[in-house]
């Protein structure tokens, strides 16, 4: 593990050392210039001609760590580094010793630049930069006290002194921060390309995920034409509508898996009647890719709940791919049965677990290993990406295994809350005194609703449409309004628009909407406008109760 992030750091050093090269050696070429006036000329030739070996052999050892890295090798660079700026230094030592005023001024900007080089330059690596420091800091430590030489008072060496271990302090902070940035830099980097690389890999799921339904409608589409045989003509039929419920999928996945990766994938729990959500899955079949719609035969064990919240929404999504997953190995005439079944997680009274497994047409469990298929295609890399974000975003976990007989089975465990039965003494003793507004323009409906909210020891008034909600929410204090969708004249979304538009006090009052409409699609689009809670009629007492606790927080105990 340390050779491979040594190497990581050489690749980088080198890149930075290139980058550094021209102006590295043509600053030491002119600090030897300078110095080569009071100092032998033999002396500077062959300082320099040091700092040049000693920098190809730099080089030379960093090509080495490149291709294998090793304690020996990581060693040597070391010195090496600590040894080109030592004989980089030696010129500033003399002159620091014999020089006037002047040069020891010029070899003093050399240390300088020598601890400016290692600090930035050289920090790809810490341990390198450190090391070619080594000689700078020494220098810088030894200048104050070599003053005394020249008459310097003790005090003002001891102050030299503290001035020098500041600015070497300095200069090792930099180091160790132009060390991270690099490092974060070089992960942004490497973030950016694992982002382009999937979005190439996405690309190319999306190029065939999409041609392969496309092809199937164009060529069913053209043999339906031409094609004068009833039997045929249905077969055809069939076929296009496989592939047209593939396109829908894969359009919504798409949809869904950018507004995951953007954040906007929302978790909306809802009261749930549980054992009639999964009924209408036998009613409102998943739309599976690429098979006909199967069968769906769903199983509630005895200990679920009647009601829970959850989001069915997010859920349905899940066991659509799940369903996907499970009937991507079937072959064989006849359309396939989805057993779907409903129970609490061992052990728990606060997860649901479905789990879903392929039957035969006839009913009965598969006998045989499935085969599976050769060319599955980029697809399931798409839908497990979503279903991986989806089951986050629920808090869930999800999971595809292989049976005993080789078939697959899938599974999805996700958290509920159960429904707590109202208040025995009524919503009094949560709220005080609760107010709520009770719109639907059939009389007989808002007085099932008003009843029962009553029931709850809860104050309502009854409305006939959104006009007249608008007037009484002006005219009088509301805590709540329950809010049919489907009104003449002014339906409830134009109602809950002019709710929040308003610049009234009571804009952003909760609002639930009371519907007869069960899609799941639907009831998305309603909690997505702005509503606070959803209900279908006909509304239960524990429903009403949930979901007016999740729309209406009780004020915390006194």
């Amino acid at each position: 593990m340390a050779g491979t992030i040594w190497q990581d750091d050489v690749r980088r050093q080198v890149e930075r050392l290139d980058a550094d090269l021209v102006a590295r050696h043509a600053v030491i070429f002119l600090t030897f210039v300078i110095v080569a006036f009071p100092l032998p000329f033999w002396l500077i030739f062959f300082c320099y001609i040091g700092v040049l070996l000693t920098d190809i052999a730099q080089y030379r050892i960093l090509a080495i760590l490149e291709k294998n890295s090793t304690a020996l090798w990581r060693v040597t660079l070391l010195l090496a580094g600590a040894l080109e700026n030592f004989i980089f230094l030696i010129p500033a030592i003399v002159v620091w010793v014999i020089g006037d005023d002047l040069m020891r001024f010029v070899v003093f900007l050399a240390v300088v630049g020598s601890l400016l080089n290692a600090s930035s330059v050289r920090s790809a690596c810490v341990a390198y930069g450190f090391a070619s420091m080594v000689p700078g800091i020494a220098i810088t430590l030894w200048m104050p006290w070599a003053g005394r030489w020249h008459d310097a008072s003790a005090l003002g060496s001891a102050l030299a002194l503290a001035g020098s271990i500041g600015l070497l302090g300095y200069f090792v902070s930099a180091l160790f921060q132009n060390n991270r940035a690099q490092h974060e830099l070089a992960a942004m980097v490497e973030k950016v390309r694992e982002a382009s690389a999937a979005k190439s890999r996405f690309l190319t799921a999306m190029n065939h995920e999409v041609r392969t339904p496309l092809n199937a409608l164009l060529g069913h589409s053209q043999l339906l034409r031409d094609t004068a045989d009833l039997a045929e003509a249905r077969t055809h039929a069939a076929q296009i509508e496989i592939a047209a419920r593939s396109m829908e999928t894969l359009v919504e996945d798409v949809v869904d898996l950018t507004a995951a990766a953007e954040g906007r994938l929302q978790f909306r729990p809802t009261t749930v009647a549980i054992r009639s959500e999964i009924a209408r899955l036998e009613r409102q079949p998943l739309a599976v890719a690429g098979v006909p719609t199967p069968v769906i035969r769903p199983e509630i064990a005895d200990e679920v709940p009647e009601f829970g919240r959850f989001d069915p929404v997010l859920l349905r999504k899940c066991l659509t791919h799940l369903a996907s997953a499970v009937l991507s190995e079937r072959s064989g005439p006849g359309l396939a049965e989805l057993t779907i079944r409903c129970a609490l997680a061992p052990g728990r009274k606060d997860r649901l677990r479905f789990t879903l497994a392929a039957h035969g047409a006839e009913g009965s469990a598969r006998g045989k290993p499935a085969t599976i298929k050769a060319d599955p295609g980029p697809a399931p890399e798409i839908a497990s990406a979503l279903l991986d974000s989806i089951a986050r975003v629920m808090g869930a976990n999800t999971a595809v295994l292989r049976a005993p007989d080789q078939t697959l089975v899938a599974r999805i465990e996700l958290p509920f809350i159960m429904v707590a039965e109202p208040p025995a003494t009524g919503a009094e003793a949560v709220y005080g005194r609760l107010r709520t507004l009770v719109v639907d323009d059939i009389a007989s409906n808002r007085l099932v609703v008003a009843q029962l909210l009553r029931s709850l020891r809860i104050e309502a008034t009854e409305v006939s449409g959104g006009q007249e909600a608008l007037d009484s929410l002006g005219d009088s204090d509301y805590d709540l309004v329950l809010l049919d969708m489907n009104m003449p004249d002014m339906d409830g979304e134009a109602t809950l628009q002019a709710i929040r538009s308003s610049t009234r006090d009571w804009a952003g009052i909760p609002v639930v909407a009371l519907t007869a409409d069960t899609l799941g699609s639907q009831r998305d689009h309603y909690l997505r406008i702005g509503l606070n809670g959803f209900l279908t009629k006909p509304l239960d007492r524990r429903a009403l109760w949930s979901e007016i606790l999740s729309a209406c927080p009780p004020p915390p105990p006194l």
